[in-house]
Parts: C-alpha cells; structure tokens; sequence
C-alpha cells in the first residue's frame, strides 16, 4: 500500500465544510471525509509549529518529546533526544516502501533535524532564502510531488506533504486572492448564531463586535482563499494519483498543525491555546482502508496520528509514544480519552467534556464552559471555583507523572506571545 501524509499549515477545522463552516472553502477536502472518516474533535497536542510537527512526527505530547520555543521561534535545547524515534524512521526501518518528503522545515533558523530523519528523499521544496518557507505555494509543492510520483510512484510509498498555504504572507494566486469578499459591516453574508452566554458570534470568525474585518495583507476573506487554494492543490494530486493508477492503493491522513486566530482574542497568529489555534482537523481516506462516511466522537490528538500510521502499515508501535492508534475506534471499538491536554511554550490546557482550564506557566488560569461559550469569552475560574481546583490538579498530575522527576522543560523554554496584526478595525 501507499500512504500519503499531508499536513496542511495553519489550518482550523472550524473553515471547512465538513466541520460545519458555512463558506465553500474545501470542496475536495469534504469529499475525502465524506467518503472516509472524519474526527469531530481532534486537537494539536502542542503547538506552534515546532512542537507540532515534533508531536506528529513522534507520538509525544511536548513534555514527551521536550520540544518548546523560546523568544522569535527558537527552540529550547537540545531540539529533540537523536534517541526518540521518528514516524519517518520507523517505516524505512521496516523497510516495506520508500520514504519522501514535500517540506523545507529543515530551513528554520533552528534547523530541526528530527523533521528529516527517515526520508531516502527530502525534497527541499523553498526558495533562496532560508526566511522564504512560508512563501512557498502549494502549485511548487505538486510540481515536485507530481514529478516524484511519475518517476518512483511504481513502487510502495509513504509521502510526507506539507502544504504551507494558508500560512501567513497570503500569496495564492489571483482567483483565489478574490474568491470570497465579505463587505465590511454588514453580517448579512455571515452565519450568525447565538451563544447561550448571551452574545451573538459568527462560527470561525468570532464574536459580534468584535470581528476582524481585515485590510489588504489580513483577511479572512484572503484565508478562505487560502484554504480554496490548496483544497484545489489537493485535488490536483488526487487526479495525478487517479491518472497514475495508483489511487485504489493509497490510503490518505490528512490533518493540520496548528490553527490560526484570525483576530480572535485581540491577535492575528497563533501564538495561544484558544480553540481557534488548537482544534485541527483530521480526515482518513482509501476506500480499501477505511469505511466510507464515518465520523468518529470523542478526543483525539496529534500524538495519535504516529501510531494510527504505524499500525495501518502494519509496522510495531515502540514504547513511548504517549498516542494510541485510532483504528480500532475507527472501527467502533472503545472511546476516546476523558480528557487531553494541550501545550504551548508559555501555557497548557485541559478539556474535559465542554469545560476547558487554561494554566500559564506564570500561575494565571482561565476556565470556560465551551458548549455555552464557544468563542472562549468568560471566564469562570472564580465563579466555578472548585470546578478550577480540581481541574487544575488534575492537570498538575498529568504534568507530574509524565515528568517523572525530570525539570519541567517548559520553564526552561522562556519567551512571549507573538502576534502579527496588533491593530483591528472592529465592525
């Protein structure tokens, strides 16, 4: 079999049809889901970037794995124990099909090693400048996906793709630049539902009166054109499969690293653990693998896409990956976990059911009911006070036991939220 591995950059699940968004954003991306399987709820086990990547690629939640970042994205050292091993590793290790890779992460400033390791091919999909990774557009990445498949797609493959689009700068190309244009002020071509908290609030935009409403470089509009885009990318490849008869053998995962805030919580980033930033969306499709139109309830997280590979190649899951193969619940077995938690380099988290505790490493907490606040605006830490303390040590247990007496590597990782638009029209 063949598995082809695409994680799109910067991706929400709440801005895609299948997720419920109500823009046509992801034609192919909800058919993938609407003939596979859709996780309603799958989280980053941390992010940004780096540490999301190092949790896909390896099955650890950040504490596993001790990967964070510190002041301008640089990595705490050391990037990551030469002793963990990759998802990338294991399948060449079992030696049952070729490994490649779309991607230039190598090309941060840190230059994470652990995103090349395991690939016979790393093709350096970038420009001259090592600051340019973002730029790259999903048409560079085909070109050269394309080609690798016509040239070595006859034998058994795992493809690791990495699409940058819809990253930050937005650089589509021109349809896609204008494909939605939302006039400012007027919700008339917004969804607009009401919370039970009180407030009224568009699903992936945010609250009423405090939406982004964008200029020529950030936009929500240049967003979705985005997500349009690479869909469009996505579909290109699917056809090139087709075209090459090598469809009906592969099995495609398809997830996110991260979300993005899109002026939610006074930022433009993603550099906080809001739902908007940690909910990724997570499809798995080949009709010979997976039933078709599944949608799977309950938790599941970035450290559990490792294994779910593995086991789908048939390759052993080592000891140590904090994930769980999601197979068996794809079938039906078993349920998700009570909880999960998620991380940053400055703050975790723990949702258990609707409720969702935040915790700085500073000592600060929030805590929000999410079924009755969806945009994450009222904090009840104080007036569900007991419901803070007993979250909060629960969260304190899960740090401890995966600690295991080692220092706690996210107080050694220093830095501060970066945001990229630190002004907003409000409408």
């Amino acid at each position: 079999m063949n598995l082809l591995w695409i994680v799109i950059d910067t991706l929400r699940a709440d801005h895609l049809g299948c997720y419920g968004y109500f823009r046509d954003t992801s034609p192919t991306m909800d058919r993938l889901a609407g003939d596979g399987v859709l996780f309603r709820d799958f989280y980053a086990s941390a992010i940004a970037t780096g540490p999301g990547f190092t949790s896909l690629f390896t099955g650890r939640s950040a504490l596993g794995h001790g990967f964070y970042l510190t002041p301008w994205n640089i990595p705490n050292a050391p990037l990551l124990d030469d002793d963990i091993p990759t998802l990338p590793e294991l399948v060449q290790d079992a030696g049952q099909c070729a490994t490649v890779a779309l991607d230039n992460l190598i090309n941060f400033r840190s230059h994470m090693k652990q995103f090349v390791r395991g690939f016979e091919f790393y093709i350096n999909v970038t420009r001259s400048s090592q600051w340019t990774h973002h730029h790259v557009a999903g048409d560079e990445v085909n070109q050269r996906l394309i080609e690798w498949l016509e040239q070595y797609g006859g034998q058994p493959f795992f493809a690791f793709v990495h699409y940058w689009d819809p990253h930050t700068p937005y650089n589509q190309p021109e349809p896609y630049r204008f494909h939605f244009k939302h006039e400012k002020g007027n919700l008339g071509d917004l969804r607009v539902k009401r919370a039970p908290a009180g407030y009224d609030y568009v699903p992936g935009w945010g609250r009423v009166g405090d939406l982004f409403e964008g200029d020529e470089q950030h936009s929500i509009d240049l967003y979705d054109g985005e997500i349009r885009y690479v869909d469009h990318c996505l579909e290109e490849v699917m056809e090139a499969l087709a075209r090459l008869g090598l469809l009906s053998d592969t099995a495609v995962v398809l997830t996110s690293d991260h979300g993005e805030q899109l002026g939610q919580h006074d930022c433009y980033g993603h550099a906080r653990i809001y739902e908007e930033c940690v909910r990724v969306p997570l499809i798995l499709w080949g009709p010979r693998f997976f039933p078709r139109g599944a949608v799977v309830e309950g938790f599941a997280q970035h450290a559990d896409v490792a294994p779910t590979i593995l086991d789908l190649l048939g390759v052993q899951v080592p000891r140590g990956m904090d994930g769980q193969s999601l197979l068996p619940r794809v079938r039906g077995e078993g349920a998700g976990p009570e909880f999960i938690v998620m991380e940053d380099g400055m703050e975790r988290a723990l949702r258990r059911g609707p409720w969702k505790l935040i915790q700085t490493k500073q000592g600060r907490a929030e805590l929000y009911d999410l079924e009755r606040d969806p945009c994450e605006v009222e904090s009840l830490v104080e007036r569900e006070a007991d419901r803070s303390q007993a979250m909060g040590e629960e969260l304190a247990a899960w740090v401890q036991a995966r600690l295991a007496g080692r220092p706690d590597p996210m107080l050694e990782a220093g830095g501060t939220w970066t945001c990229f638009v630190w002004e907003r029209e409000r409408g």
